[in-house]
């Protein structure tokens, strides 16, 4: 009962709704462009099966930088997912009608 009355009454009208819902989607697509081209930069896990035979040959100093590289992807990309999901939540409250 206290959440039908409290989105009834943040109820606005159509046009701004409109508007919104414009805005929202320009945003999400944006959002997600980013997020595909941060998921194609980070480099495919495997697993390090190679280190067991001794084929891991890179320093430590290397391997920190590319840790690096990939910690900042992997933020990015959760962080523009968590983005998506709100954009896209606001999106459809939108369309809600009491």
């Amino acid at each position: 009962m206290g959440l039908s009355l409290l989105l009834s009454a943040a109820l606005i009208n159509y046009e701004v709704a409109r508007a919104l819902r414009i805005t929202i989607s320009i945003l999400f697509i944006i959002v997600s462009i980013g997020v595909m081209v941060t998921v194609m930069m980070q480099k495919p896990v495997s697993g390090n099966i190679g280190t067991i035979a001794g084929e891991n040959t890179q320093t430590y100093a290397g391997q920190n930088k590319a840790k690096n590289k990939e910690s900042i992807l992997k933020k990015v990309t959760i962080i523009g997912g968590v983005i998506l999901a709100v954009l896209a939540i606001f999106f459809f409250v939108t369309y809600l009608e009491v």
